[in-house]
């Protein structure tokens, strides 16, 4: 699954640490990055809806029970390393797929993972493993990601401001405001996204190179938005993604109500009910929700030195 030489270094902890993302050199093998490449291209399809307007194509949930991308979590070496740098008991929650068009698409904007990560409290960690799946060059086409050290800027403050959109979107419709999926798009986006702020952050932001088998891994606090694929060779770029969260995370009635209204109100809708679908009660361990059973120990990942999973 991973190459036999890929390993995590004392230095690669710590910086992942202090900066909250790690270019991982050489991870996944020729033969489980072809894995992932066709899983994806199978999937994917143009956005149905108001979410993910910037890719050409996308698919949440794209192999969540596929016996290949769950026996990776089983490899010994992958767990080893990926536990060793979280530090943490970590467990495979979904797999994305994302597609960008040459000079078209544009991706996502300036964001953190409030949908991804939006079935968990904020205080939970939460893991994404990124993989383009052909070559990025940041001096060429480009079509990668930006994305911000968490000792520039950490995205926690996100979590906590579309927190605030259901409520305040309620008092403006009750008070007799016509609201529409404009209101809400600049309401979330724009704290972020505006000229001032978004060439801010484009200042302070890292763009990496990556050949196949390149991976970034970034926890949920980390700023980042796509980069388009600019004129070239390559017609589109697919991207494969895997959302980790700790073992000990609880589930967030409130946060996944939060999310429900402008899915509902705006059709906003994201192509996916895991966030629905893996509590009930506030405060459950989602590690422990019946969506898992019957494959919870293939997406577990555990080390020796880091708390084992409840």
């Amino acid at each position: 699954m991973i190459n036999p030489t890929f390993s995590i270094s004392k230095d690669d902890v710590e910086f992942f640490k202090e900066h909250g993302f790690l270019k991982l050199r050489n991870i996944f093998s020729e033969e489980f990055t072809e894995h992932m490449r066709s899983i994806s291209t199978s999937q994917v399809a143009p956005p149905g809806d108001n979410y993910g307007s910037g890719f050409s194509k996308l698919k949440y949930d794209v192999g969540n029970d596929d016996p290949k991308i769950l026996a990776l979590m089983g490899d010994p070496a992958f767990s080893k390393a990926m536990t060793r740098l979280t530090e943490t008991s970590l467990f495979f929650t979904q797999g994305l797929g994302f597609e960008l068009e040459k000079n078209k698409s544009t991706g996502f904007p300036w964001h953190v993972g409030t949908q991804s990560f939006g079935f968990q409290r904020r205080q939970d960690q939460g893991f994404t493993i990124w993989t383009p799946l052909c070559s990025i060059d940041p001096e060429g086409q480009r079509g990668g990601m930006k994305y911000l050290s968490k000792q520039v800027l950490s995205g926690e403050f996100v979590y906590q401001h579309i927190n605030l959109l259901p409520d305040f979107m309620k008092d403006e419709i009750a008070a007799g405001k016509e609201l529409s999926f404009d209101d809400f798009s600049r309401l979330k986006n724009n704290l972020l996204n505006s000229p001032e702020m978004a060439k801010l952050l484009d200042h302070f932001a890292v763009e990496d190179s990556f050949e196949p088998g390149d991976a970034l891994i970034f926890d949920k606090y980390v700023l980042h938005r796509s980069v388009p694929l600019a004129e070239g060779p390559i017609p589109s770029r697919l991207a494969y993604a895997l959302r980790f969260s700790s073992i000990d995370a609880r589930y967030d009635k409130r946060r996944v109500d939060a999310l429900a209204f402008p899915r509902v109100t705006f059709n906003y809708d994201v192509g996916s009910h895991f966030n629905d679908n893996v509590g009930t009660h506030d405060g459950d361990t989602v590690y422990s929700s019946p969506h898992f059973d019957g494959t919870r120990e293939a997406r577990t990942l555990d080390a020796d030195d880091v708390p084992q999973h409840v």
